[in-house]
């Protein structure tokens, strides 16, 4: 008995041996696939402040895209509906994301001059500019720093004042896992397999993490996501513009660190007309963000909605397609055509 049960625990381990291999090298190839997509995507531009690479879409006023957290350039389809409506999109990878080195350009400021180096380079003079969740502070302060050049200004739950993270977010195990350099792309591969194959049970993990909704709302949102092909596409999108994730470690820790540590805006001195819609649900980046660039920025509209929390574009269809219309007229009666 003692003899059988050893050879069937040798033949166990083989098999997971096996197994583990296996799944190695479905690994290491998809790693390959997506660092060689990311490398081919986008263009790089030697500025006057180093490399930066973007990503440049559609054709009429430009849009400068101020990106949120863990993606980059990629990250461009956020706004497709600006692109649609006849905008160029400009979304540079901010310091520390794929193609533009942090270097010493950690601080929203510092951020902000980048984009204005890059906009030298591509001979573009005035720009509407649009920040998402992370890439709120460096928005406003290219809004503070150029003013002259600052059309217009749209914040999307976009943090704008120093924000601390959560017991949660800073103590979880998983949360630790995720965020060291040596498991960032062994983790997302699997967050992006999860994303693609266990969508639904992926989106009740954003409901803990991007909403302050209980789980019952979460499962009504979740399933008004599902049934929009729009919106089910956006969290495909979403997956691919995370990987390769080492590529993104730098800025994604330098934003955590500007979120907790960065001094306070001078956001009374945005002489541009500012546009802000957020989620009162939102889990990630507090609703006081908001009430605070509103009550800040001398010209600014709040644009309330509910939705899935931080992810402001899935939910309700409708309401998606009528704050996008609002951000779209509002542009179009404050840019330059």
């Amino acid at each position: 008995m003692l003899r059988r049960l050893v050879v069937f625990m040798g033949i166990f381990v083989a098999l997971l041996s096996l197994a583990f291999a296996w799944l190695q090298g479905i690994y290491r190839k998809w790693l390959a696939q997506q660092t060689l997509r990311v490398t081919k995507e986008g263009h790089v531009a030697q500025t006057e402040l180093g490399p930066v690479q973007y990503d440049m879409r559609g054709s009429g006023p430009v849009v400068l895209h101020s990106h949120g957290g863990n993606v980059g350039h990629n990250g461009w389809f956020m706004l497709e509906f600006l692109v649609e409506a006849g905008f160029t999109v400009l979304t540079p990878d901010r310091p520390g994301y794929l193609g533009t080195p942090l270097d010493d350009h950690s601080t929203p400021s510092a951020q902000a001059d980048v984009f204005a180096s890059l906009l030298d380079h591509l001979g573009v003079e005035n720009v509407a500019i649009v920040g998402v969740s992370a890439g709120g502070p460096a928005a406003l302060s290219f809004a503070v720093r150029y003013p002259q050049r600052t059309q217009a200004l749209v914040l999307m739950s976009a943090i704008s004042k120093q924000t601390q993270l959560s017991d949660d977010q800073l103590n979880s195990t998983l949360g630790k896992l995720v965020m060291t350099r040596r498991w960032q792309d062994p983790a997302y591969f699997l967050i992006y397999q999860a994303m693609h194959h266990l969508t639904a049970l992926t989106l009740q993990d954003f409901v803990r993490t991007e909403t302050t909704y209980d789980m019952p709302t979460g499962q009504r949102l979740i399933q008004q996501i599902l049934a929009d092909p729009t919106q089910r596409q956006q969290v495909f999108a979403l997956a691919h513009a995370m990987v390769p994730a080492l590529a993104r470690y730098d800025g994604v820790m330098n934003d955590l660190d500007v979120q907790q540590t960065m001094a306070e805006l001078a956001l009374d001195q945005i002489q541009a007309p500012a546009l802000i819609v957020h989620s009162r649900y939102d889990g990630d980046v507090p609703y006081a963000n908001a009430e605070y660039a509103h009550q800040h920025i001398p010209t600014s509209q709040l644009i309330s909605v509910e939705q899935f929390g931080h992810m402001i574009w899935w939910g309700n269809p409708q309401v998606t397609r009528d704050f996008q219309q609002q951000i779209v007229q509002f542009l179009k009666a404050h840019i330059d055509t």
